[in-house]
């Protein structure tokens, strides 16, 4: 007989860590890539992503979403390079309690940790391998899978349903109201963690079942999610 499973996806940026290079690097692969030059004042990457963020430029620049497509992948191997360089002399400030929550979660067979992010796959790697975090997640939705982080969620839903039998509807942890529309498009229940760029009564408006200003309360959090 097949075991329960129970899916929880977890975003990045403001979620588990902060990172002060991830627009600088963004930045200098759009004007390598593409030759764009921007200001980034109007760009705004919480809860969006990198494909997203992307085609934007590219309405803004070439008139048309689509054109930057087929370089995409150029694009996203360039601004990861260059993003990993970055983090080198600049690593990511950690979430207080986060190393301690996800080894927690780690410890429950039933429970399958995932990642549902807006940042390029490579990107997210980098940033979880510097703050060493990697090793705790092998698969998710990335940004540049799809632009719709909606539909992020709901391809990585089907993979897990594909995987697993008896695999429930999860739970999504973020720090945006889209991580909470991204949970409830697939079914699943979502905790917001007000670290980021909303405030607590933002993330409880958009529908999360917890908010929580940061993941030290592991006790508190493992008993929420039974």
């Amino acid at each position: 007989m097949s075991k329960p499973h129970t899916p929880i996806w977890f975003d990045i940026d403001g979620t588990l860590v902060h990172t002060r290079v991830g627009k600088d690097a963004f930045r200098e692969a759009l004007e390598e890539v593409f030759g764009w030059k921007d200001d980034f004042k109007e760009v705004r990457f919480a809860g969006n992503t990198d494909l997203c963020v992307l085609m934007d430029f590219s309405e803004k620049y070439a008139g048309d979403r689509d054109v930057v497509l087929s370089q995409a992948s150029v694009f996203f191997e360039c601004m990861a390079v260059k993003l990993d360089e970055g983090l080198v002399n600049a690593k990511p400030d950690i979430i207080p309690g986060a190393p301690e929550f996800l080894a927690a979660l780690s410890q429950h067979d039933h429970l399958g940790l995932y990642l549902l992010t807006g940042n390029a796959r490579e990107c997210a790697f980098h940033k979880l391998r510097h703050a060493d975090l990697h090793h705790l997640f092998e698969e998710g939705g990335f940004g540049d899978d799809h632009a719709d982080r909606n539909i992020l969620a709901q391809q990585t839903r089907e993979r897990v349903s594909r995987t697993f039998e008896h695999a429930d509807q999860g739970w999504v942890i973020g720090d945006t109201p889209r991580d909470i529309q991204a949970a409830h498009t697939i079914g699943a229940q979502a905790i917001g963690v007000a670290s980021g760029a909303y405030s607590e009564e933002e993330l409880s408006a958009a529908g999360a079942a917890l908010v929580v200003e940061d993941l030290r309360d592991v006790d508190a959090l493992l008993e929420f999610l039974k």
